[in-house]
């Protein structure tokens, strides 16, 4: 079978040169994360792509991510959060009032992939709140929010979303991530969009509450590829949890005969080193042999200081997880004895 191996484009790959050499690794398919911006303001870099598609000859499939339903602080300046200090959520670090409305007294509010944690105090008569820090740490704008608990009421799909569905024809979109799909619901709004539009793109649904792992019977019909998007998923089972959860995910979407994609932090530590960890090496290996028919470096391409190195691991890891796989398979098959 043909292993779909994903980079993020981001500043640290835009440019044909790299592209190239990524998609030489076997790079076949590359995500734009729409929430740092438009098709039309990452017309260059969407450029750079189909040039470097064009020199080598290979279809990339061109993946966009969404920006509904993935909770975010708005754009602030850095901003040092020490343990134990208080900070007020909608002021000092911004938020539109829509997020704010569904913290409750006392819950946990995890930000950027929970490097940093606050506990919420008080209430303010503008919507904002007070806030403990649990976790301090250096937070930019823009970076994810996870409420502990909390389901998400918003729409799949906001105006800016549906303005770039109206131009991913003329930018050679092939699929669409829709982030925090929790209901079967979700997808249809989102098909319903396609049709209007004409487009059969592929939908991409990440799992990232426990929402959604609770409806998954119901979501499969409707996708083409089940994400297991660790990030924000671990942010709302906890960590301790995390590795079960994925374990049941990919048996369901087995037993359910869809495709699944393993993503974030695969490959973390080559944000910053041309090496990965070893147990890194290791669950990318793993996912695979395990069944995943897709894994995807995040960061690691996007923003790290050694994206091809790292798009060129994650695709020999991925392929030698594949040999594994299908050596086991032929021995199941073959009814000769397993050697482990």
């Amino acid at each position: 079978m043909d292993l779909e191996l994903f980079g993020t484009l981001g500043p640290a790959c835009h440019d044909v040169k790299r592209l190239k050499r990524m998609i030489e690794s076997g790079m076949n398919g590359i995500r734009l994360n729409l929430s740092h911006g438009s098709l039309e303001e990452k017309q260059d870099w969407i450029a750079a792509l189909h040039e470097a598609q064009k020199e080598t000859g290979q279809r990339v499939t061109l993946l966009v991510d969404l920006r509904e339903r993935e909770l975010r602080i708005q754009d602030m300046e850095p901003l040092d959060l020490e343990t134990g200090s208080c900070v007020g959520f909608g002021t000092d670090i911004p938020a539109d009032r829509a997020l704010c409305s569904l913290i409750t007294p006392g819950m946990t509010i995890q930000l950027d992939d929970g490097r940093v944690k606050l506990r919420a105090l008080n209430l303010n008569a503008d919507g904002s709140w007070d806030c403990e820090v649990l976790q301090g740490g250096c937070l930019q704008g823009r970076k994810s929010c996870a409420l502990e608990g909390a389901p998400i009421p918003f729409s799949p799909l906001c105006e800016d979303d549906l303005k770039n569905l109206d131009n991913a024809r003329r930018f050679g979109v092939t699929a669409l991530m829709v982030p925090f799909v929790q209901s079967a619901r979700d997808l249809e709004t989102v098909r319903r969009e396609l049709t209007h539009r004409g487009l059969n793109l592929r939908l991409y649904a990440k799992i990232e509450n426990e929402e959604g792992c609770r409806n998954l019977e119901k979501i499969l019909p409707l996708a083409d590829m089940i994400v297991i998007a660790r990030g924000d998923l671990g942010q709302d089972t906890g960590l301790v949890r995390l590795p079960g959860i994925q374990r049941d995910l990919e048996r369901r979407c087995q037993r359910g005969g869809k495709p699944w994609m393993v993503v974030t932090e695969l490959l973390a530590s080559m944000v910053q080193s041309p090496v990965c960890t070893r147990a890194e090496a290791n669950d990318v290996f793993r996912a695979v042999a395990d069944g995943a028919s897709a894994v995807m470096l995040t960061n690691e391409t996007a923003a790290g200081q050694w994206p091809e190195e790292a798009m060129d691991m994650l695709c020999r890891l991925a392929r030698e997880g594949l040999r594994e796989r299908e050596a086991l398979a032929s021995a199941v098959c073959d009814g000769r004895p397993l050697d482990h």
